[in-house]
């Protein structure tokens, strides 16, 4: 299913979005199918509020996921695999809304780094959360054990200390602010 798929009984005075456009490619009809879900009163609010993931987003847990995708064990399994997400930039996305007939319109990006506090957590919550797009590609649970060991242990080589216990278990979030309105 798609946003762009969503039929409602009325118009809206205000769609909002937590977390979840960036899972969809196609940005130019998902706010043009909004921009018709938005009320045409205009005493009404008819705003647009989204924050999802935008450009830049896990970038250094993304480059080590494909620095494993490319070792010779995986890569046959990830040769069509494309990126399940799409992180926009602020500047792309403002031409497209402005161009739909939106105004008002604020982009804007912010980065957030969040911790976990071990391996353990942190492997757990890579797999659930992120990894997941990818380890559907591998065809058992032995071998997305392997891919995740073998991230963690790309983690544990690229971080900043040089003792496993003091490895900066980090996710580098980027977040897409998105306020727009329909005149």
């Amino acid at each position: 299913s798609n946003f762009a798929d969503v039929k409602l009984p009325t118009k809206l005075d205000v769609i909002f979005s937590n977390a979840a456009l960036h899972w969809v490619h196609d940005h130019i009809r998902v706010f043009q199918h909004f921009w018709e879900m938005l009320n045409c009163d205009r005493t009404r609010g008819r705003q647009l509020l989204i924050q999802c993931r935008g450009y830049g987003n896990l970038q250094r847990i993304l480059t080590l996921l494909r620095r494993v995708m490319e070792l010779s064990q995986f890569k046959l399994y990830f040769t069509n695999m494309n990126q399940p997400w799409y992180f926009a930039k602020p500047d792309d996305t403002t031409k497209l809304l402005r161009a739909i007939g939106y105004v008002n319109t604020r982009v804007h990006i912010h980065s957030d780094h969040v911790s976990l506090t071990n391996r353990e957590i942190y492997a757990r919550f890579v797999k659930t959360v992120i990894m997941k797009p990818f380890l559907e590609h591998l065809p058992d649970e032995k071998r997305r054990n392997r891919y995740l060991e073998l991230f963690l242990h790309e983690v544990e080589n690229r971080s900043n200390s040089s003792k496993k216990s003091q490895t900066r278990w980090s996710l580098d979030y980027v977040r897409l602010n998105i306020s727009a309105f329909k005149p």
